[in-house]
C-alpha cells in the first residue's frame, strides 16, 4: 500500500507515513503527511567553543545545527477496510481541518522516499560500489537512466554500510 500511495504523492511533492494500524476484526491504517508533527530537538545554536573543541578532539561537530521538515502539517486520513478480508477500502478524513496539507509540494530530493531507488536499480548500484566505482560516475549513470533525485550523500552512505556488512558477512540485501 506504501509503495502505491508514494507513486501517486511523490511526483507531487507530497509524501505520506504510516501513523498507525488497527486490526479488530477490520483493519484500520491512518496516513499522516511526513512534514506533520512537530520537531523532537528544540535546542538552541551551538557554542562555537563547543564545535572548535570537538574538532580538536577529533570528533563531529554537535548536529544541533540542521534543521527539521517537519512544520506542523495537520493533513491525514485513515484507510478502514469494508469488511474483514475484502481488500476493500473506505477513506476517512477525521475532520475537514485534515483535508489540507499547510505547506506547498517539497523538493525530491529532502524527502528520503523520494530518493530510493528500485530494487533492479540498487542492486547494480550495490555491484559498482562494491567494485570501487567513484561515486560521481555512479551519479552520471543514474541521470543517464532518469534517476536525478538521489544524492551523493546517500550514495556515500551506502557505500559505507555496504563496507560495514561486507566486512561483518552479513547477508547481501541491505536495501537503498
Amino acid at each position: 500500500m506504501q509503495e502505491e500511495l508514494d507513486q501517486w504523492t511523490i511526483p507531487r511533492g507530497y509524501s505520506m507515513r504510516i501513523a498507525g494500524a488497527k486490526v479488530t476484526g477490520k483493519k484500520k491504517v491512518r496516513w499522516v503527511c511526513y512534514r506533520g508533527g512537530e520537531a523532537r530537538h528544540h535546542r538552541g545554536p551551538v557554542d562555537e567553543s563547543l564545535i572548535q573543541q570537538a574538532k580538536a578532539e577529533g570528533r563531529r561537530k554537535p548536529t544541533t545545527d540542521r534543521s527539521s521538515k517537519k512544520c506542523g502539517c495537520m493533513f491525514k486520513f485513515e484507510l478502514i477496510e469494508t469488511t474483514k478480508g475484502s481488500d476493500l477500502w473506505v477513506l476517512h478524513y477525521p475532520n475537514d481541518e485534515h483535508k489540507v496539507h499547510n505547506h506547498g509540494p517539497s523538493d525530491q530530493t529532502s524527502d528520503p522516499r523520494a530518493r530510493k531507488l528500485p530494487p533492479f536499480m540498487s542492486v547494480e548500484v550495490d555491484q559498482w560500489l562494491r567494485e570501487g566505482r567513484q561515486v560521481s560516475k555512479i551519479q552520471e549513470d543514474l541521470k543517464a537512466r532518469g534517476f536525478m533525485n538521489v544524492l551523493n550523500t546517500d550514495l556515500y552512505n551506502r557505500k559505507r554500510m555496504l563496507s560495514k556488512h561486507d566486512s561483518q558477512g552479513v547477508g547481501q540485501d541491505v536495501g537503498l
